[in-house]
């Protein structure tokens, strides 16, 4: 079935110069590509948040590995949190061997809001950003009723 010249070798040597084009240098940065692709695909389209709450106080606990403390807003309305994450990020790499030059800039926003069982007063809840994680805290108020009685 090993022909010369016929179907069988044709198709070895095309897996191999397929193999050299997404294996070998230069091209590698090929591969690189569509694995750094792949990982952001992986990203929560969410932002991930525990709430807890004690006998006290209500405790909002989010994860934000690689964030900075500058790229997060809070906003409060009512018993709601609304947190926004502006990720930006530019990589740059100069390969002299090969007189190659890459740049690349990848912007990210991410919003989610939160719902309390209780009011969040601006004056008494606090935030901090330690490690990764954003901590955002305050007492237990009942939310202010908005149902208007009828005489």
């Amino acid at each position: 079935m090993s022909q010369k010249g016929g179907k069988h070798d044709w198709g070895e040597d095309f897996i191999k110069k397929l193999d050299s084009f997404l294996y070998e240098k230069p091209n590698r940065n090929v591969m690189e590509t569509i694995d750094s692709f792949f990982e952001q695909v992986k990203m929560p389209k969410q932002i991930p948040a525990d709430v807890v709450e004690t006998d006290d106080e209500w405790i909002v606990r989010v994860d934000l590995p690689g964030i900075k403390k500058e790229q997060i807003k809070l906003k409060l309305l009512g018993n709601q949190i609304s947190i926004t994450v502006d990720h930006e990020e530019e990589i740059d790499q100069h390969d002299q061997t090969y007189q190659y030059y890459h740049k690349e800039r990848r912007q990210q926003r991410k919003q989610r809001t939160i719902t309390l069982p209780y009011a969040v007063d601006k004056e008494t809840a606090k935030a901090s950003f330690q490690d990764g994680v954003l901590e955002i805290r305050g007492p237990k108020n009942q939310a202010e009723d908005d149902a208007l009685s009828i005489d």
